[in-house]
């Protein structure tokens, strides 16, 4: 019987059914006196039936399925990757109208990854949370960056300074991104070191014989 289902009848049940072999343990097993036994399933009882109380207090939504967990995430997912489809067009959008072909290449190239972080994050929406980050802060104002080199070119004299500044922010955005695209196969590349060590290790075994 799943515990968020115990009625009070079986709470208490099972917590004096817990409580009643402290005594024997500590009495025969320990050598300790019948009266430090009585209380400490005296203080066992209460503590589970307590434990137990609160678990059945929980109120139905505290107690998340599995299922619900999954749906979750991938309600989550959807909501990013809107949001995430929204900068990406902003980003594409400023590509299309900058004249500098290093700034425009640098952020079709972000677009592109941002693009496949996205998609894989679709395709497996338990990903979502280790690129939350990316689609929520850096792809948005990665979009501004963009949209703010296309004003800079339509300036008659801007600052050196001000474009060696957004060049090095679009080079590390560039960075950023790929890092967060690695981050979301992790997890296999984890899998994927274990996996060797077994099978080094089996071979190893094996060949010296």
């Amino acid at each position: 019987m799943a515990l968020g289902r115990l009625s009070s009848g079986t709470a208490a049940l099972v917590a004096g059914a817990v409580a009643a072999v402290i005594p024997p343990v500590l009495v025969l097993g320990l050598d300790q006196s019948i009266w430090l036994g009585l209380g400490a399933a005296g203080g066992a009882f209460g503590a589970i039936l307590g434990v137990l109380g609160a678990w059945r207090a929980r109120p139905e939504s505290a107690r998340l399925e599995p299922g619900a967990i999954t749906g979750a995430r991938a309600e989550t997912a959807r909501t990013l990757i809107s949001d995430g489809r929204a900068a990406l067009e902003r980003l594409r959008l400023s590509a299309r109208s900058i004249g500098d072909e290093l700034m425009r290449e640098e952020i079709k190239l972000l677009g592109m990854k941002a693009d496949k972080v996205m998609r894989e994050v679709q395709g497996d929406p338990g990903k979502v949370l280790a690129v939350r980050r990316l689609l929520t802060f850096y792809l948005p104002n990665a979009a501004s960056v963009a949209e703010g080199w296309r004003a800079l070119e339509h300036k008659q004299d801007p600052s050196t300074e001000r474009v060696a500044q957004t060049r090095e922010t679009m080079a590390a955005l560039n960075d950023a991104f790929t890092q967060f695209a690695d981050e979301l196969h992790e997890p296999q590349m984890q899998t994927l070191d274990l996996d060797l060590k077994v099978l080094n290790d089996a071979l190893k075994a094996d060949l010296q014989r």
